[in-house]
């Protein structure tokens, strides 16, 4: 049991079709993927040369078809400068096209996107990434930072870019840049990117948040270890820049996050940076795109990652919340219990930004009208909804995060409801009351509005989640 609780490897991230294990450990025949395409083993795809590759079928005549098939794209650097000790601590890889038409990159993706093949072009612009900062030998200290566009979170790696992915991941340290764009269109698989990152060892930015509603509500549920703010925002005042930043700079303050501050192009610009404490700068003042140096300094400090909260063994939310001080109240009737919920519900779909919401449904849970019109609600404007429960798997797609509680877990007997956002945070969980009466049953209630203790339980309930659908679990870094 502890061995198969130990960290796994991140491999995942770069496969849907499953974990296939480390090279050392024993394999075990995959089926099909959703995608419809067996999974390769990890022993086959790491004897391979991490230089070749095979082409996939060609797919269509037109230039972009040519491109991504030949994966004849190029990739430029920028430096991000840590501005306390005035050095590079990692560079950003920025996709471009050939010389010719599409060589810049609006052209080159807009085209992808046309002919329905921007998942795949993105998948080859990162390995590009991975294979020239592999070639270029710099310290493993030194940071990678790759964008992930929204459509290749649901599109698998190209079976001929594997082994470069699989080098990276043993030999690169990587942060995944998510967009606002792809928080908002793909959460669930956003969640899963994260997870199967964090067991790679690798760190999480997000940038573009001030653009995407969802993408501000999902900061305290990703905790990134990175947040990018472009310095449009603040200049041009577009966007939900006031919100954004304040959101950004609360949660770097909650968690330790790094503050970057993107396109810093003047020494204007590099003081206003300074002024809201971002400790990280990248932009044109500081050094333009560009191939990758042949040198590099070691950096004093390199960018940090946060210290992820280890849980091994997840406790019940009612554990979580006695555990942390919560206001508690016992002998509440199932309809009081209720109303409280729906209250909570209520208030988080009237607010201007709606929350993320977890909950726990019991067997047995009797689905009135007024429960139903809640959840309805919930579903119609929240950015993401976990839900454990017995027979809720079904509810699974982009927005809902849903997985089965076997009879006999401990989650099986808790209500829960959690609505969590970077302004606000509720948790409710509720357990039988000993000794009552099961004809005439009550329950026992801790209730809290702390920020971090809402976020200890959504953590529990993820964790749980992984556990109940298997895959990687959330475990404990390697040293930064």
């Amino acid at each position: 049991m502890e061995a198969a609780m130990a960290r796994r490897s991140g491999w995942l991230l770069w496969s849907r079709e499953g974990y296939d294990g480390r090279v050392n450990e024993p394999q075990t025949p995959e089926s099909p993927g959703p995608a419809g395409n067996g999974s390769r083993g990890v022993t086959a795809i790491a004897a391979a040369d991490p230089h070749h590759r095979s082409r996939p079928a060609h797919r269509g005549d037109t230039l972009v078809d040519q491109i991504i098939t030949d994966r004849a794209v190029d990739v430029e650097f920028q430096a991000v400068v840590d501005s306390r000790r005035d050095q590079i601590v990692a560079f950003e890889a920025l996709a471009r096209g050939p010389e010719g038409p599409l060589r810049s990159p609006l052209q080159l993706f807009n085209a992808a996107r046309a002919v329905d093949r921007l998942g795949e072009l993105d998948w080859v612009c990162r390995a590009e990434a991975f294979r020239r900062m592999l070639a270029a030998d710099l310290p493993p200290a030194m940071s990678l930072f790759v964008n992930i566009e929204a459509d290749s979170l649901i599109e698998p790696c190209p079976d001929d870019l594997l082994p470069v992915m699989k080098s990276a991941e043993d030999r690169l340290r990587v942060f995944v840049d998510l967009t606002g764009q792809a928080l908002s269109r793909y959460p669930c698989q956003v969640l899963e990117t994260v997870r199967r990152a964090r067991a790679a060892g690798w760190g999480i930015a997000v940038t573009d948040v001030a653009y995407s509603s969802a993408g501000l509500t999902l900061l305290p549920v990703i905790e990134p270890d990175v947040i990018k703010v472009d310095q449009r925002i603040l200049t041009n005042r577009v966007g939900q820049t006031a919100e954004a930043i304040l959101a950004s700079l609360a949660e770097s303050e909650h968690t330790g996050a790094a503050l970057l501050m993107e396109r810093v192009e003047s020494r204007e610009d590099a003081m206003t940076a300074r002024a809201f404490g971002a400790t990280y700068k990248q932009g044109r003042l500081l050094g333009r795109e560009g191939p990758l140096p042949t040198t590099g300094t070691v950096p004093t400090a390199p960018l940090p990652l946060l210290r992820t909260h280890e849980i091994d063994v997840p406790r019940t939310p009612f554990e979580v919340l006695l555990d942390g001080g919560a206001h508690q109240t016992s002998g509440v009737t199932p309809e009081a219990m209720g109303q409280l919920i729906q209250t909570i519900a209520s208030q988080a779909c009237a607010s201007q930004r709606a929350p993320v919401v977890a909950a726990i449904t019991p067997a047995g849970s009797a689905i009135d009208a007024a429960t139903e019109a809640m959840w309805r609600m919930l579903l119609e404007r929240c950015p993401l909804v976990v839900v454990l429960g017995p027979d809720v798997s079904r509810w699974n797609d982009w927005r809902v995060r849903a997985a089965d509680v076997p009879e006999g877990h401990p989650f099986g007997r808790e209500h829960c409801f959690l609505a969590l956002s970077p302004s606000s945070a509720m948790a409710v969980a509720a357990r039988p009351h000993p000794g009552a009466n099961p004809r005439d049953p009550t329950w026992d209630l801790a209730v809290s509005q702390q920020q971090s203790l809402c976020r200890d339980v959504l953590r529990h309930l993820l964790a749980t989640v992984d556990t109940l659908d298997g895959g990687v679990h959330h475990g404990p870094r390697g040293a930064s």
